[in-house]
């Protein structure tokens, strides 16, 4: 399974254009894809995968979407899948971030793409710092606790 590491910090344009990392456009030339799939994610960013991520999610790993609430499960495919967008790369190693999920993730200026793993985030820097402070470092320093990292 290919993952996503690292943290990188970009600016997006004017025309809401974002540089992908040259890692990940590294990742795209192995699988000879052109294009990315980018949705909207939970905690206010974005989720971007790679193709082979994504059909992996889609094809292999759809009962991460089966709920015993089919009118839960069905509300969460709609957001999911109708906010997704296969997006092209353009000469530079940049994607046209949609307006839609630009606001979604409250997009300025300086923003943050980090791998998950998985699949990558893309965060406004701004909110992926208060988040950082607010969640991740306490239940970082929680976990660590009784788990061995």
């Amino acid at each position: 399974m290919t993952l996503l590491i690292g943290r990188y910090e970009y600016a997006l344009d004017d025309k809401n254009r974002l540089g992908i990392p040259p890692k990940y456009r590294e990742m795209l030339t192995q699988e000879k894809a052109k294009s990315v799939f980018v949705t909207s994610g939970r905690e206010g960013c974005l989720y971007f995968y790679l193709p082979s991520q994504w059909n992996q999610l889609v094809t292999n790993n759809m009962q991460a979407f089966s709920m015993p609430d089919k009118e839960k499960e069905r509300a969460v495919k709609r957001k999911f899948f109708s906010e997704a967008a296969e997006l092209e790369l353009d000469s530079a190693g940049r994607i046209l971030v949609p307006q839609y999920l630009k606001v979604h993730a409250g997009l300025k200026s300086q923003v943050l793409m980090q791998g998950a793993g998985d699949r990558a985030e893309i965060w406004d820097s701004r909110r992926w710092q208060t988040y950082e402070k607010s969640k991740i470092e306490p239940a970082y320093r929680s976990v660590s606790k009784s788990i061995e990292l």
